[in-house]
């Protein structure tokens, strides 16, 4: 993490996506972390739109470093959704804000905060996930928040601590399944990609292949114009996707799962 003048930062790269929806009447805070174990997430951001039969929201008053007591809503539309996965005491922790809005005596009128759980009427989301970053959560002395500390990038192993044996409650796939396949290709498959194919590299970014060579060297194109000789055996290669006419081979170390 690079440190400026009033912030901290890290250069991340999304190496995954997964889009879907939670079913009317689940909790919401047991939908995503059933997602985390469902798809082996790290580090994520997620947005998301739909409806509540009811949130509770709730904010941090700053001068007393508390949050306040959370305020309910029944029948809501949820206009707005962010939130990040990451760790906190060990285990993955989902911070996650709404912007809702309901009638009340014939207006429509919009509230917002932090989300400490709700009731899904009907929940479309997608979730970006940085897989080579490990972001904790610490005490910062001058809010009183647990806030991001310095990330560790991972090249291996490294899996969350929560898993499931079957897909989460609440939660379908029907509309994501080729996206998730993608995301989790089966082991044994093989992919090669060719001369003119692009690979998405962790470290180097989006780059062009020109040139392959019969022991596994690949010549890749970085996004900033310099060539790299890399080892293709040595990665693993996931199930490529189109973008436009180019076609984008996903790669990860192999010590990776």
């Amino acid at each position: 993490m690079t440190e400026a003048k009033g912030s901290l930062s890290v250069e991340a790269r999304a190496s995954r996506h997964i889009v879907g929806r939670v079913s009317r009447g689940a909790r919401l805070q047991k939908a995503f972390r059933d997602l985390v174990g469902e798809h082996r997430l790290r580090t994520a951001w997620v947005s998301a739109l739909g409806a509540f039969e009811w949130i509770e929201l709730t904010e941090y008053h700053q001068g007393d470093r508390r949050y306040e007591e959370a305020h309910r809503f029944e029948r809501c539309e949820l206009l707005t959704m962010q939130g990040n996965l990451s760790q906190r005491d060990g285990e993955p922790f989902w911070h996650l804000h709404a912007t809702v809005s309901l009638r009340e005596e014939g207006r429509d009128v919009t509230y917002g905060g932090h989300v400490v759980d709700g009731s899904v009427f009907a929940l479309e989301f997608r979730i970006d996930c940085f897989d080579e970053l490990d972001l904790k959560r610490e005490t910062d002395d001058a809010t009183g928040l647990q806030l991001w500390v310095d990330p560790e990038t991972q090249t291996g192993g490294g899996q969350t601590s929560a898993t499931v044996d079957e897909a989460p409650p609440g939660a379908t796939w029907a509309m994501a399944a080729e996206i998730s396949a993608r995301a989790q290709p089966a082991p044994r498959e093989e992919h090669k990609p060719e001369k003119g194919d692009w690979i998405e590299h962790a470290k180097f970014g989006l780059c062009k292949i020109e040139g392959l060579s019969g022991d596994g060297v690949c010549i890749i194109k970085l996004p900033d114009a310099r060539r790299k000789k890399i080892k293709i055996d040595a990665l693993q290669v996931l199930a490529p996707r189109a973008d436009g006419e180019r076609k984008i081979f996903p790669v990860r170390s192999k010590t990776k799962r």
